[in-house]
C-alpha cells in the first residue's frame, strides 16, 4: 500500500514513528524543533503534517526530506511512489458565515444529565472553567465519532454564527488530546463577545479567553489572522495585550510593529513560560496590571533577545 511505502521511506529519515487513528496518521519526531516526545502527525493519505509543539507544518513529504537533507535517493523513492499512487488533496476552505455547523452528536453541557457529561464538566472545573463559563460559551460534549470524550468549544461571529470550533479530551489516555474545524482560521475568535471600544487581549488558546474573561481573542494557534488584523487596525481599540507563549512572541512582536505604526499601544504580559489559563484568572490578573509597554526600542530589544 502507499501509506505503508511512505511510512517506511519517512522512517528511513526522520525515525521510528507511532501510528494514530487507526493507522491513518503516523507521528514522527518533528526535524523543525526536535522536541523530546513524538510531535509530528502526518496523514498518509494525504501527506499533510503539522507539529503540535512548535506549528511547522505543510502539505507535502517533499518538505520534511528537505528540512533533513534527505540524499537524492530518498527524493527519488518519494517522486516514485507520488508518480505510482494518488494522494487526495485536503483542502481548507474558507467558509461564508453562517454555514459551519458544529459537528453531529454533539450536546450541550448544561443540558445532558448523562454520566459523560459530567466528566466533561469535571474535567472544565478542574482548569477553572466555572458553569457560569460552560453557559456563556455555550460548550458540548461529544459521546461517538472523532470527537469522541471532547469539550467541544464553538467560538461566534459578531452577528452569531459559528465561525470555528476546537475540541479538547477530557480523557486522560487519549492519544490525540485536541481537534480543530477543518475551515478556515481567518476570523476572529470569540468575536461575539468582543468590545471594540474597549483594550482586547490576545491569547492562544480558547480555555485562556475564559480564563482572562475580559475582552479577549484565542488566536487558536500562534499567528494574528489577516481578519483579525484589520479589525485591530480599523477599531476604536487603543491598547492591546499580547498574552501568549514564548514561542509565539517572534510573529506577535512583528504585528506589535505594525500596530505601533497606527498608533496603537502595545503591552506584553510576562507569564514566566506559563499560559492564562495555567496561571488562573486572579495571577493572570496581577501579571496584566504590571504589562510592559512595547515601545519601537523596546520591540527591537525583544526581537533581538528571541533571534
Amino acid at each position: 500500500m502507499k501509506e505503508d511505502l511512505l511510512r517506511q521511506l519517512l522512517e528511513s529519515v526522520l525515525g521510528k514513528s507511532k501510528s494514530a487513528r487507526g493507522g491513518e496518521e503516523a507521528v514522527f519526531t518533528c526535524p523543525s524543533c526536535n522536541h523530546h516526545k513524538k510531535k509530528l502527525t502526518l496523514n498518509l493519505s494525504t501527506q499533510k503534517f503539522q507539529c503540535w509543539v512548535c506549528g511547522y507544518k505543510g502539505h507535502r513529504a517533499f518538505k520534511l526530506l528537505k528540512a533533513v537533507s534527505a540524499s537524492p535517493k530518498a527524493y527519488d523513492l518519494l517522486k516514485d511512489i507520488n508518480s505510482k499512487y494518488s494522494f487526495r488533496k485536503q483542502t481548507i476552505t474558507k467558509v461564508p458565515s453562517g454555514s459551519l455547523q458544529l459537528p453531529s452528536g454533539v450536546t450541550p453541557i448544561m443540558s445532558s444529565s448523562a454520566i459523560l457529561s459530567k466528566h466533561a464538566l469535571h474535567y472544565l472545573n478542574q482548569r477553572g472553567i466555572t458553569s457560569q463559563d460552560v453557559v456563556k460559551y455555550d460548550l458540548h460534549y461529544c459521546e461517538q465519532g472523532e470527537l469522541k470524550n471532547m469539550v467541544i468549544v464553538p467560538s461566534y461571529d459578531n452577528d452569531g454564527f459559528l465561525n470555528y470550533y476546537v475540541g479538547r479530551s477530557f480523557d486522560k489516555n487519549a492519544y490525540i488530546k485536541h481537534k480543530l474545524a477543518s475551515s478556515t482560521k481567518d476570523i476572529i475568535g470569540f468575536e461575539m463577545y468582543i468590545n471594540w471600544d474597549l483594550p482586547i487581549i490576545l491569547c492562544e488558546g480558547a480555555f485562556d479567553a475564559m480564563t482572562i474573561k475580559r475582552n479577549a481573542i484565542p488566536l487558536f494557534g500562534k499567528k494574528i489572522s489577516t481578519t483579525l488584523m484589520k479589525k485591530i487596525i480599523e477599531s476604536n481599540v487603543e491598547k492591546i495585550y499580547l498574552a501568549l507563549d514564548d514561542d509565539a512572541l517572534k510573529d506577535a512582536f512583528k504585528h506589535a510593529e505594525t500596530f505601533l505604526s497606527y498608533g496603537k499601544k502595545v503591552y506584553l504580559i510576562e507569564m514566566d513560560g506559563k499560559d492564562p489559563n495555567e496561571l488562573g484568572f486572579e495571577a493572570f490578573t496581577k501579571l496584566l496590571h504590571n504589562a510592559t509597554k512595547i515601545t519601537t526600542s523596546t520591540l527591537m530589544k525583544k526581537r533581538l533577545s528571541l533571534s
